[in-house]
């Protein structure tokens, strides 16, 4: 396609959960003409609600990606915006099919879908653009600029936490939808893909050597309370000072807010009410069915002998990111809560602080990183995170996980000796 084709670019949407309606409305709104012109979405709310707002054709509307990629006619492209292991079919269908893609990071939940991805990538020569959003995100690419520009000398360390709120980690990821490995993937890849992205983007090389340690340490039966109830709203003995009660998040609280909001689409005390006693976010965080760690580190060396921890944690009185970067001459601290990046010389009695933007946006990122596909397919030329680039730091992920769960340190060439 080129300047001069006036047709609008045809996206498919496969997921038109929140993540992929929004992709969807900044492709819509793009600066390009772009025409949303099917979807696939197993939800009837969701699905129907997509389809009202993108005017979509009855013929193009599927409940399976499977569905969509063998019959849809006349496409150029699709969003894929399912769950992490949902990506890899849907990623082969789409490029078999020779459309283009922009994909929810991760780009798949094994290291050797994400190789397949790559390969058929590259034998039909399409676009393949996958969200990690940290490299669009304006806080993450002035950090990465600042510790670029050889004012704090040749990066020695980087210190990286991802602070994940404990109310958040309880509803996400003890009671929520990603609580178990088996319904998603683990939650390295799914929380942290883009963390660790981003840590190997700032360092120059490659990395070669991984170490990880973590566990599900607290969010288990064994740490129950004895007068817990396997559901809050079973009589608990502790309701009225347990900051978990489901009661009191989900039912006792503002409706129409984060988190009641999440498990109810009916703003009334009776319809939260029942949404606990029946379904998953009703369960006592002691006694939930989860399974993924609730806390995580991993270690990280590179050819030029720098290092990197990335910690997650799930037991954190904030949400946000915070990041300390070590070089021969100075270092950077960023907060993302804070909403701040400071820097400091050693040879300098003082310290300099940026105070960051803030914006109310879902993810505004989002929109940098949807003209950059569409551009990059009107226009042929490269995305920043294509899915060699992709494999390439996800491998890091995958033996982060091989670590953890092995207990060794392991060697990137174990992994990536065709990468």
């Amino acid at each position: 396609m080129n300047d001069s084709d006036r047709r609008p670019l045809r996206v498919a949407v496969i997921g038109a959960g929140v993540r992929g309606t929004s992709l969807a409305r900044k492709a819509a709104d793009s600066d390009s003409p772009v025409q949303i012109i099917a979807v696939a979405e197993p939800d009837e709310t969701r699905k129907l609600a997509f389809v009202s707002e993108f005017c979509i054709e009855k013929d193009n509307i599927y409940s399976g990606w499977e569905d969509l990629c063998e019959n849809l006619q006349a496409c150029d492209a699709v969003i894929i915006a399912t769950l992490d292991n949902q990506h890899s079919g849907p990623a082969i269908a789409a490029l078999d099919r020779g459309w283009h893609i922009l994909i929810e990071k991760p780009l798949a939940d094994t290291l050797h879908d994400c190789r397949l991805i790559a390969a058929k990538q590259k034998e039909k020569g399409k676009i393949v653009a996958v969200c990690h959003t940290l490299r669009f995100m304006e806080g993450y690419r002035r950090l990465r600029e600042l510790a670029g520009n050889g004012n704090i000398g040749e990066i020695v360390h980087i210190e990286h936490m991802e602070a994940i709120g404990n109310l958040r980690y309880t509803h996400n990821y003890v009671r929520g939808r990603w609580a178990k490995e088996s319904n998603n993937t683990f939650l390295l890849l799914h929380k942290c893909s883009h963390d660790i992205d981003y840590l190997n983007w700032l360092i120059p090389g490659r990395c070669t050597k991984v170490s990880s340690f973590g566990s599900l340490q607290y969010f288990t039966n064994a740490n129950a309370p004895s007068e817990s109830m396997i559901r809050c709203s079973d009589g608990c003995g502790i309701a009225g000072s347990c900051q978990y009660s489901a009661v009191r998040l989900y039912v006792d609280s503002d409706l129409t807010a984060w988190p009641a909001r999440d498990i109810c689409s009916v703003p009334t005390r009776d319809a939260h009410l029942a949404a606990i006693k029946n379904g998953p976010f009703g369960k006592c965080v002691w006694h939930a069915d989860n399974d993924v760690v609730d806390h995580q580190t991993v270690m990280m060396e590179f050819e030029s002998g720098a290092t990197v921890t990335c910690t997650l944690t799930g037991y954190s009185a904030t949400n946000g990111r915070r990041i300390r970067i070590q070089g021969t001459r100075g270092e950077i601290l960023f907060d993302e809560a804070a909403g701040t990046i400071t820097s400091m010389k050693f040879e300098a009695s003082s310290e300099i602080v940026e105070k960051l933007p803030s914006s109310q946006a879902y993810h505004p990122e989002d929109k940098d990183i949807v003209n950059e596909w569409i551009s990059s397919i009107l226009h042929s030329t490269s995305v920043t995170v294509d899915a060699s680039e992709a494999l390439r730091t996800h491998a890091v992920v995958f033996a982060a996980e091989i670590s953890r769960k092995e207990n060794r340190t392991v060697l990137l060439d174990e992994l990536t000796e065709d990468i």
